[in-house]
């Protein structure tokens, strides 16, 4: 797999989640963090299968990523990502909704939002790297 793209999806991606940080609007902010998410699972699925996806919707993303894992034999790491869809569906929802909505929508977020979207970012990303380490090591 081209080692290149995916540490370039990556950076992206961190960049996004850094750009938070910087930018006063919470509709804005809400859009990169979903961009953050959603560029680093493709990432993801890219580095440890090798499939490049156009969809954007992350709890479909995770869905392919939690397939791969388990037609692959990686049963535990298939499991930890629908836990975490699980878990944490309405935040993806509304990130979801943020990469449409929050541009041209009637959604408006608000602090209270970008702050639980970055704290289920930060989870997804150290997630995802356990499942690279533990399917490459595997």
């Amino acid at each position: 797999m081209s080692g290149e793209y995916v540490v370039k999806l990556k950076r992206r991606a961190l960049g996004f989640l850094k750009a938070v940080d910087q930018v006063d609007d919470a509709d804005l902010a809400a859009f990169f963090v979903e961009q953050a998410m959603q560029l680093y699972i493709k990432a993801v699925l890219y580095e440890l299968f090798g499939e490049r996806f156009r969809g954007h919707g992350l709890r479909e993303l995770l869905g392919f990523l939690a397939q791969y894992l388990r037609k692959s034999g990686y049963e535990e790491q298939s499991e930890r990502i629908r836990r975490f869809v699980y878990e944490y569906r309405a935040e993806l929802a509304l990130a979801e909704e943020a990469y449409i909505g929050g541009r041209y929508g009637e959604v408006d977020y608000d602090q209270k939002d970008v702050e639980a979207l970055v704290k289920v970012a930060d989870e997804l990303i150290r997630l995802l790297d356990e499942v690279v380490k533990d399917v490459k090591l595997g």
